[in-house]
Formats: C-alpha cells, sequence, structure tokens
C-alpha cells in the first residue's frame, strides 16, 4: 500500500502535463538532458544552451536567422576604428531585467551590466571569476582572453572593446552562445547574501522567458517575461519535461504529454518521418566527424598515400551502418549553410582497387600494421567509434592493408596524442561560434597541438599564412576567397577525411509553428505558435 501514493502523484502528474499541453498558453518541451547550470558562459552542453540562451538571455549581436548576418540585439549599433583595433557600441535604453520572486531590478541595463558579464571571464580580480569552478572550463574565457585588451565604459549607454589587435571574429564570438548579459545589480546582491554560486543556477536575464522553478531535475519552469523590451513571447508558459529515454519522449509526444520533443533515437526517424500527425526537423550541425590522417608520421607523411588509403575507405557505407539518419556525408570541414563553404571542392571517392595501384606504385609497406586509434566512448561526433573503425579496417583488409584497432579511454587518449603514436585517429570537431578561424585553426595550425585538435599534426606556411592573414582581413569577399583557397589546398594534401555532419532533430506537433533551432546557440521558442489542440483521441 506505500506505493499507492508515489503511482497516484505521478498519474496527477501526467494529468497536469496533458492538461497544460492542450493549453494554447502553455508549452512543453520534451528534453533529454537536464541543463548543467543555467549559464551559458560556464556549461557549453545541448541541454544548457536549450534551456538558456535564447530563454533567458540576451547578446550585444545576434546572427539573423535568415541572412545569416550579425544584426542589433542589446546594442542599437555598433562603429569599428579604421585600424579595426576598437569597437564601440551603442546600447538600447530601454531593456528591462527580469523581475522575479529572488530579483527587482531597481534599474534598466546599462554599459555596466555589459562589463559586469565579460570582466567575469576576463579578470581574475572579478568576484565571480572564479565562482562554480568556472575556470575549469576550456571555453570559459579562451575567446575572449587573448582578443580583447580591455572593455572601457564611454557613459551609460556606450562601451568601447580594445582589441589586442585586428581580428574578424570579435562579432562572431560577441553573438556566440557565452556572450550572453547578466544583471550586475543581482550579482551585487548575491554577493551581499553571500551566495554568489547562485548567478548560474537562479538566473536572471534581459530574455522573452524569465526562470521561475526547476523540480527534481526534472521540470524546468518558465514564463514570459513581464515587461519585455523586445517582441514577447506567443506563448506565457514554458515548461521542459526531461524525459532521458527516447522512447518514453516520442510516446509523450504523440500522447499529448509535450508539444515538441529533442533528439529521437536513429532508428525512430524513418518512422517518425512517415507520420502525418507530426512534423520533423532536421537542422545541419557544424559538428563534424573526421579520419585524421597523422601527417608527421610514415607512411601517411606521403601525399600519395595519405590519398590512397583515404579512397579506399567505403564512406558510405560507414554513414548507412554508423550514423543511420543522424548525418549527412561529407567531403568538406565546413558545413554546405556556412558562408565561406567551397561548392567546387573534388570529391573523394571509393576506388579500392586504383588505391592498391597508387599504393604498389609508391611503394607502400604492406608487411606493416596501421594503428587505428579512436576513443573508448562514443561521442556526438560519432555514435559508434568501434563499428566505424572495424569497417575502415575491412575495407582495407580487402587490398591487403594490415591494422589493428586501438580503443583507449580519456587519459589514455591524451597520452598517446601527445607522443604522437597512433596512425590515424577517429575524431571531430565542434566549432561554437560562426566563424570559420574557429573550425581552422585548431586542426590545421602549427600553433595547435593534437590536444587541441591538430591530430593530423599539420605545420605548413602556406596554411598558416592563410590562417592568419584572414584573421585579419576585414574585406568580407576576400575572406570567402581566401576560406576557398584553403579548402582546396587541404583537399588536395588529404590530412582528414571528413565522414559525416550531424544533425540535429526536433519533432513536434502540427499546431506547432515558427520553431526556430540555431546549430551553435540552440532552440528558440520566442516566436512560437501553438493552434488548437486536437483531442488526442481524435489523432489516434
Amino acid at each position: 500500500m506505500r506505493y499507492i501514493p508515489i503511482y497516484f502523484s505521478l498519474f496527477l502528474l501526467s494529468a497536469c502535463y496533458q492538461t497544460e499541453s492542450t493549453m494554447t498558453d502553455s508549452l512543453i518541451y520534451c528534453a533529454a538532458k537536464a541543463p548543467k547550470s543555467f549559464n551559458p558562459q560556464i556549461s557549453h552542453d545541448v541541454a544548457t544552451l536549450d534551456a538558456t540562451t535564447h530563454q533567458l538571455y540576451n547578446r550585444l549581436v545576434k546572427v539573423d536567422p535568415i541572412s545569416q548576418r550579425f544584426s542589433a540585439d542589446i546594442a542599437s549599433h555598433w562603429e569599428v576604428n579604421d585600424a579595426k583595433t576598437e569597437y564601440t557600441f551603442y546600447l538600447r535604453k530601454d531593456i528591462n531585467f527580469h523581475h522575479t520572486a529572488y530579483f527587482k531590478p531597481s534599474r534598466q541595463l546599462n554599459a555596466d551590466d555589459i562589463i559586469f558579464s565579460f570582466k567575469r571571464m576576463l579578470s581574475q580580480d572579478h568576484p565571480f571569476y572564479s565562482i562554480n569552478n568556472a575556470i575549469n572550463n576550456e571555453l570559459y574565457n579562451r575567446p575572449f582572453s587573448g582578443l580583447v585588451g580591455d572593455i572601457i565604459k564611454i557613459d551609460q549607454y556606450t562601451l568601447r572593446f580594445l582589441l589586442n589587435k585586428p581580428n574578424a571574429t570579435l562579432l562572431a564570438n560577441l553573438a556566440a552562445h557565452y556572450a550572453v548579459i547578466h544583471s550586475q545589480e543581482y550579482g551585487q546582491q548575491l554577493l551581499l547574501a553571500g551566495h554568489p554560486e547562485k548567478i548560474d543556477y537562479s538566473p536572471i536575464g534581459t530574455g522573452p522567458y524569465q526562470f521561475k522553478s526547476i523540480t527534481n531535475n526534472r521540470v524546468i519552469r518558465y514564463q514570459a517575461h513581464r515587461t519585455p523590451w523586445q517582441a514577447p513571447a506567443n506563448i506565457n508558459n514554458l515548461i521542459f519535461d526531461i524525459t532521458p529515454n527516447s522512447s518514453k519522449r516520442y510516446a509523450k509526444l504523440l500522447s499529448g504529454e509535450c508539444d515538441i520533443m529533442t533528439n529521437p533515437a536513429s532508428s525512430q526517424v524513418d518512422q517518425i518521418s512517415k507520420n502525418p500527425k507530426v512534423a520533423l526537423s532536421s537542422k545541419p550541425t557544424g559538428n563534424i566527424s573526421l579520419i585524421a590522417l597523422n601527417s608527421k608520421k610514415a607512411p601517411f607523411n606521403d601525399v600519395a598515400i595519405r590519398h590512397a588509403l583515404s579512397e579506399a575507405i567505403d564512406l558510405k557505407t560507414i554513414l548507412s551502418a554508423v550514423f543511420f539518419e543522424t548525418a549527412m556525408s561529407t567531403q568538406n570541414l565546413l558545413p554546405d549553410h556556412s558562408w565561406a563553404y567551397n561548392p567546387r571542392i573534388s570529391k573523394a571517392t571509393y576506388t579500392p582497387q586504383e588505391s592498391l595501384v597508387e599504393l604498389k606504385k609508391n611503394h607502400f609497406d604492406f608487411s606493416r600494421t596501421i594503428r587505428i586509434l579512436a576513443p573508448a566512448k562514443n561521442s556526438i561526433f560519432n555514435p559508434n567509434f568501434y563499428k566505424t573503425a572495424e569497417l575502415i579496417q575491412a575495407n582495407w583488409a580487402e587490398i591487403g592493408v594490415k591494422s589493428v584497432i586501438v580503443l583507449l579511454n580519456a587519459t589514455e587518449l591524451n597520452q598517446v596524442l601527445s607522443h604522437g603514436d597512433y596512425d590515424i585517429y577517429l575524431t571531430g570537431k565542434n566549432p561554437y561560434i560562426k566563424d570559420p578561424d574557429n573550425l581552422f585553426r585548431p586542426l590545421l595550425s602549427c600553433n595547435a597541438s593534437p590536444l587541441e585538435g591538430n591530430t593530423s599534426q599539420w605545420c605548413d606556411a602556406q596554411v598558416q599564412s592563410l590562417l592568419d592573414t584572414t584573421l585579419l582581413e576585414v574585406n568580407f569577399i576576400q575572406r570567402v576567397k581566401n576560406y576557398y583557397q584553403l579548402q582546396e589546398y587541404i583537399q588536395a594534401q588529404r590530412i582528414y577525411q571528413p565522414i559525416a555532419h550531424m544533425l540535429r532533430f526536433d519533432v513536434f506537433n502540427k499546431y506547432i509553428s515558427n520553431l526556430q533551432v540555431n546549430s551553435l546557440t540552440g532552440i528558440n521558442f520566442q516566436f512560437v505558435k501553438k493552434g488548437n489542440v486536437i483531442n488526442k483521441e481524435e489523432t489516434q
């Protein structure tokens, strides 16, 4: 009998969700994971971005979802000096912070809040610099620490970023998820109360939704910003239902317990796409799965061998057998929605017999055994590293090339990568801003170590020159030309073999419209509209 209250409470909770889901003023989102915090400055997982970036906060600038160009957000406009080392931002004067049970702002946003937010990442003297172990996160201050020399307040609504040197990526960094703006006044209140850690878990921002509560890391409730400065959210109550199991998420969507779900299992995608009662959204991300060829170690220090062995790999089979419907094939490091994507890149083809001829022609040593290094733990880049390695091994065995698969945990991997003791490495890259330098530099720069991303151990004067000059180039058309040239050169050298760009899937009922998803900053519910919900019995 002691279990009856538990079952009864779960029944009530489910009934409550179904009731809320049928209301046009409430929206229930079935998420796969709970956010690690409510501050994307310190947490960069997808769950945190979905729960925070577009819901709770604003940034100085943003990326327009249609034109993909930088547009005004908190800053109404900005100016850049001739030397491209000073960016002056002019702030809007009507921006209200959230008014909640735990914070009641006495003023609107001004330049002090911008400086407070960025100095937390830039200055070790800032009272919040190390709060919640923020400094242990590799992305916490890296984007700005070498870029921004200082931030100067001109007046209450004007401030200036002083760069250490010209750099074309500043706006991309300011539009990134980690460039959200916090309330200085709220921070001061928390310091006086002796609870500075709450800044990351009881959030205050200026976004279309304000935080209300989180229950048992399972249910998050938001309500629309009471005094919004921008277009108000169309739906007043936003609820995150954390449901780790993908089958249960889909069942809740069909039963009406949620309106939108994220991340269906790859085995569900085909079934969902055929269901006329729901819509399946797939968005390409910047996350790329790669094969890195160690250019410092024989035989992969020979470009002809690199080409021959890479074109003996059946990428189409890997895509279907490992990634199923969750990724799209690619021959390019950049996704095709990037402004710098070069559509003229030559395609690698699966030609094993021609590869065998080339290997013999270039005196490949068939007695040697190639080490295929891969992480023991699967990741967002690859749902099954071991199966990928097995397929490569089988492809090579067909032309007489021997190989061995080495799976290692993170600590062991770091040691092997540091010493360069591998032939090829199954890896991936997750860019965090819209600028291509964020992808190319860690993969290709002479200054990047294998642990930082350069697992091909590539160092080339021409590539380094292109990276550095393009970073300083302020002419947009010239930047595009430079990146086109870089992509052609890298494809010719074949130091990386791209496998696939990952897709993000979201599923929603047909009465939902205007859902926006950004592959770098997360989901956005501000403009979502919810039509009349059909009774679930009528849909079955």
